[in-house]
């Protein structure tokens, strides 16, 4: 029993070691990037904290682009559809609380503090009025309570695989203790043996090399931030604030939906059907391949979003 428990009491002393090796490392190496990698876009300040934003090209229409839920890096997120837009026009990426480089440790993410913010952070730099939002994933809902927020500032909204506020939606909550797996070193060290995990659905040729490995950072930076476990842990409440909210009904609505979410979810496609169905001008387009469609499809959407825009 004597030798059983100086077995286990050195297992469970260099379990503590190696934990506290990787953490410091962790740390350490954390503090080299964020000295050498330099950040992307710019900061903006708001009540509540400072958000990070990027403005690129000059057209006269400006879209708004909005991640989705967990994107360690929304800007780097939609590259290949910024590519494809910018040339045509101003397009501004707008990185929440918890994303990016915006400030991590901020206010609840409520549904009206992420929209407040978000329309706070616009009108900072200018974007007051007929700008195009285009939303990703569960960025859909905090659309849907944007557009009757701020009524009219909306030209159109574009949704890419939009969250619908749906019961089979609701995302299980999550522990604080997940944020150890980004501070102890465990993030870090499996994105450094299989970086495509920080991109895992994107086909190759998507991101060159030097762009995974920045995602890859911004994934150990913000994985399982206090932000983004908030936002997870409220999504059942943030249903709850949209249930009776529809589109308003001027408001031409451009739906992209996955065909991989229709295959495996058969609620999924009438749901949204059932949002455009009351609008005076909307189009739903399936696509073929995953969540992020603007990996695969990013010409092709903005080709769509020319000929919707008319």
């Amino acid at each position: 029993m004597r030798k059983l428990l100086r077995i286990l009491g050195a297992v469970g002393l260099t379990a503590v070691v190696l934990v506290a090796v990787s953490s410091v490392s962790n740390l350490v190496l954390g503090a080299y990037e964020t000295a050498n990698i330099h950040p992307y876009g710019q900061r903006v300040s708001i009540d509540g904290g400072q958000v990070n934003v990027s403005v690129t090209g000059d057209g006269e229409k400006t879209v708004v682009l909005l991640g989705g839920y967990g994107t360690a890096s929304p800007v780097l997120d939609f590259a290949p559809l910024i590519d494809e837009l910018d040339g045509a026009y101003t397009v501004v990426v707008v990185e929440r609380f918890g994303y990016g480089y915006s400030d991590l440790a901020v206010t609840q993410r409520t549904v009206a503090n992420i929209s407040t913010e978000l329309h706070d952070t616009l009108s900072t730099l200018g974007v007051k009025d007929s700008y195009v939002l285009m939303a990703h994933s569960l960025a859909g809902i905090y659309s849907l309570d944007y557009v009757n927020r701020f009524p009219g500032e909306v030209s159109a909204l574009v949704t890419i695989d939009g969250t619908v506020a749906e019961d089979f939606a609701v995302a299980p909550k999550t522990g604080g203790w997940a944020r150890l797996l980004s501070t102890t070193g465990w993030v870090r060290w499996l994105t450094a043996l299989d970086p495509a995990i920080a991109a895992p659905s994107a086909p190759d040729g998507v991101y060159s090399e030097r762009d995974i490995e920045q995602i890859r950072v911004m994934t150990i930076r913000n994985y399982a931030n206090p932000a983004v476990i908030d936002e997870n842990n409220r999504s059942a409440e943030q249903f709850a604030a949209v249930a009776r909210m529809s589109y308003p009904s001027g408001l031409p609505v451009l739906a992209f939906v996955s065909q991989q979410l229709i295959d495996a979810n058969t609620q999924w496609l009438p749901a949204h059907e059932q949002q455009l169905e009351s609008l005076d001008r909307s189009e739903l387009v399936v696509l073929d391949g995953g969540h992020y469609l603007h990996w695969t499809h990013s010409r092709e959407m903005a080709e769509k979003l020319r000929r919707f825009l008319g």
